[in-house]
């Protein structure tokens, strides 16, 4: 093989190797990207409301969050929206209790309870709810991982369209879009969510 024929080869090879590593390298940043794409943190102001949608885990991260809010001013009403968890135990009341031992007044605490069994039955029985009540914008309260999904849902829901909505993320145990991919919980937390996000937009 001449020189020029070796230094092609060489070339070519190195080439390979460049693109393999920087393929190598860039598979976390992609991951944690698509992990960050399941949420959505909105800019905050003053609103009617702070909803917290049901499915908290077992520390109560997003009532503690919701809280927060609740208690720097960002709204004077607390919306709890819970399903049923077990014989005669709604997770409303649940998360009503946190809320209240956390300081929040009971007369600025509104339960929904609901059978609800998805996002989408959720903002159908949550909904008319905050219409009786007069609430014009709201704050939505849920996972990091399903604020994205959530939002869409909620705005497309009956009568979504004409409130104001605001979605602040809740950290949630089973889910940092810090490479999640290499612990299984948040691994498995991404894939049930991307799973629903999918076929919400697939779907809908």
């Amino acid at each position: 093989m001449s020189t020029e024929g070796r230094q092609k080869w060489v070339w070519v090879l190195g080439s390979l190797c460049v693109l393999l590593v920087a393929g190598y390298l860039g598979v976390p940043v992609a991951l944690e990207a698509l992990g960050r794409s399941l949420i959505q943190h909105d800019p905050l102001r003053q609103a009617d409301a702070i909803l917290v949608l049901q499915g908290d885990d077992e520390i109560g991260s997003r009532v503690s969050h919701a809280v927060r809010l609740f208690k720097d001013g960002y709204a004077p009403l607390l919306v709890i929206s819970g399903q049923p968890v077990m014989w005669e135990t709604h997770s409303a009341y649940i998360m009503t209790r946190q809320a209240l031992a956390m300081g929040v007044p009971g007369d600025r605490i509104m339960a929904v309870r609901h059978e609800a069994d998805s996002t989408k039955e959720e903002a159908a029985a949550v909904l008319p709810e905050l219409t009786r009540r007069e609430v014009k914008s709201v704050i939505l309260v849920t996972s990091s991982f399903h604020t994205r999904r959530a939002k869409r849902v909620f705005q497309a829901g009956p009568g979504g369209d004409r409130f104001e909505w605001m979605v602040s993320p809740a950290q949630d145990r089973y889910f940092s879009p810090d490479r999640w991919w290499t612990r299984r919980r948040d691994a498995r937390t991404f894939f049930y969510e991307g799973t629903k996000t999918l076929w919400y937009l697939i779907a809908e």
